[in-house]
């Protein structure tokens, strides 16, 4: 893709559209001065015959033909170029046939050649040729430019060369030169336009060259008539002279100019490089760079100080490999692996480590530390629940020798410390102590309670998928050992039914234990059950509600507890 300059481009597109624009206007005013009867505006100026009214209608099609190309508007610009080449290329025919060569046929000849040459450049552009036609647009641009010199300088053109008229010649020039500047970016012209020293020298040189040549040209045809003969040709070598050296002048300043700013640029690039190599090369982190073969091309001094020379290759798919973890001598690494790319194409890849021995050891050392809390913390789940389990055995043989009242409450006393128990051994046995799963609590806590109480005919369903921390896991488990203990002892006088117990979680807990037995005929009070299950309701902070229909139905909602420290 050419490096154009955007300005100079911009510039040719507005420079055609005007300019087509011109031949636009100057044609409508022609045709004007034909129906008015205005010789100037006829064009009959400076001895130049009038153009005709033909003429200046092509030229009308011409500019807009023009101007629907810069607006990217191609068939319309279609139908003209091949209307012009059809009817000229017939009326070329017809010259050629019958000879004519007289006055107005010889110039007309010579438009409708013109004409031929900017319909073939109309069909070209709108193929997306671009070369040949600018060629053309050139060559035509060229005869009317010499055309419109001759009248500016007083020599007879239109009798003796090109039977051309001065308006015709003005329009010709200007339809010409909107062609070579409607697609700056291609064929010819592209290098004026680029943003390289070529470009930039012949936008500065080709303004100048060509009006300096037309300005002594202009004025070596007025003087060469009133002095002696060859005056003229001598006058213009020496101008011509002195504009060559002018013009290396300036293109040697302007070189000049161009090289100090290539300097300026290449010393603050070099400095912009030292700066970054310098950063690069202190970094902490070890930094290499190899191709696409493998090879190392750059390290810094981190990387080598590692003394990696080699390393795996990353796929050239484009996507960062991040490198985990790396054994270097007594070091360990993490880092990246990022390919590079030039033009879509893999052409190596850069490699960061970055030292994290010291990370590794503290690791290390929070793996031990939280081994040995983990063990701690286990053994004295496990010593609680062993210990309950003493007390459990107390709470037996004390009741082996009591009353029938006393073992009852000794039994009572017995099941709430096993859901203790069993709490603890859950946690131990899961491993986890960030919390307790409910679900695993609630199933061994039911296991334990049929065994109890022998009830076997009674069927138990658990949906407790919810795991809570130890602050609120006691009080909770005490107060699920209630509900379904007094469940599994009133419920059911028959010995059959079923029990369930769920919880949810959606931003609140929820727990319901429901049975479908009997019933109560009232909400006893005072009861040890009762009063026990609203005081752990109310350590917990929750709403305990109690329904006896068919069936009782105990429920709780509450907030998970936040751990409290201890002193």
């Amino acid at each position: 893709m050419l490096n154009l300059e955007p300005d100079s481009a911009i510039f040719a597109r507005r420079l055609s559209f005007s300019f087509a624009l011109a031949v636009i206007i100057l044609s409508a005013l022609t045709i004007t001065g034909h129906l008015m009867g205005i010789p100037q505006l006829r064009g009959e100026i400076m001895g130049s015959p009038h153009t005709q009214p033909m003429t200046a209608a092509v030229f009308l099609m011409l500019g807009s033909a023009i101007i629907l190309l810069s607006k990217q508007i191609r068939t319309p610009a279609l139908y003209i170029a091949t209307f012009l080449l059809v009817f000229y290329t017939l009326t070329v025919t017809g010259y050629l046939q019958t000879s004519i060569t007289g006055y107005g046929s010889n110039s007309r000849f010579i438009s409708s050649i013109l004409f031929i040459i900017y319909a073939i450049i109309l069909i070209l552009f709108s193929s997306s040729r671009y070369t040949a036609p600018q060629v053309l647009a050139f060559s035509a641009g060229t005869v009317a430019y010499c055309v419109a010199t001759g009248y500016l300088g007083g020599v007879g053109v239109y009798g003796q060369y090109f039977q051309m008229a001065f308006y015709t010649a003005i329009l010709h020039l200007l339809t010409s030169t909107s062609f070579l500047s409607l697609y700056p970016e291609e064929g010819i012209v592209a290098p004026i336009h680029m943003s390289f020293t070529g470009g930039h020298l012949a936008r500065l040189l080709i303004p100048i060259m060509i009006a300096s040549i037309t300005i002594l040209g202009l004025f070596t045809m007025k003087i060469s008539q009133r002095l002696f003969p060859g005056f003229g040709e001598v006058f213009l070598m020496g101008m011509t002279a002195s504009l060559t050296i002018i013009v290396v002048i300036l293109a040697s300043d302007e070189l000049n100019r161009i090289d100090e700013k290539r300097s300026e640029y290449q010393r603050d690039l070099l400095e912009a490089q030292k700066f970054f190599r310098d950063v690069v090369e202190n970094l902490a982190e070890a930094v290499a760079v190899f191709d696409k073969e493998g090879s190392i091309i750059y390290r810094n001094s981190a990387m080598k100080k590692l003394g990696i020379m080699d390393l795996p290759r990353p796929s050239s798919s484009g996507e960062p490999v991040m490198i985990e973890q790396m054994k270097v001598g007594d070091g360990h690494y993490t880092g990246w692996m990022v390919p590079r790319f030039s033009d879509g194409k893999f052409t190596g890849y850069i490699v960061s480590l970055t030292d994290i021995t010291d990370l590794i050891g503290i690791q290390r050392s929070l793996e031990s530390t939280v081994s040995e809390r983990d063990a701690l913390l286990a053994e004295v789940h496990h010593r609680v629940k062993n210990n309950l389990q003493i007390i459990m055995s107390l709470l037996n043989i004390q009741a082996m020798n009591a009353s029938e009242e006393a073992r009852e409450v000794l039994r009572d006393a017995q099941s709430r410390v096993r859901a203790m128990a069993i709490l603890h051994e859950t946690i131990y046995d899961s491993g986890n102590f960030t919390g307790v799963d409910m679900g695993s609590f609630i199933t061994r806590l039911i296991e334990r309670l049929v065994s109890a109480y022998g009830v076997y005919g009674i069927h138990f369903r658990v949906d407790a998928d919810v795991r809570v921390n130890l602050e609120t896991a006691i009080p909770l488990g005490l107060l699920i050992n209630e509900a379904v203990t007094n469940s599994i002892r009133h419920a059911f006088p028959s010995g059959e039914g079923s029990i369930t117990v769920t919880m949810e979680s959606d931003g609140l807990l929820y727990l319901r234990v429901e049975d479908d037995g009997t019933g109560m005929e009232g909400i006893p009070d005072g009861t040890v059950g009762l009063s026990l299950m609203r005081a752990l309701a109310d350590q917990l902070e929750g709403e305990l509600e109690i329904e006896s229909d068919q069936g009782t139905v105990v429920s709780l909602r509450f907030r998970e507890l936040e751990y409290m420290k201890r002193t």
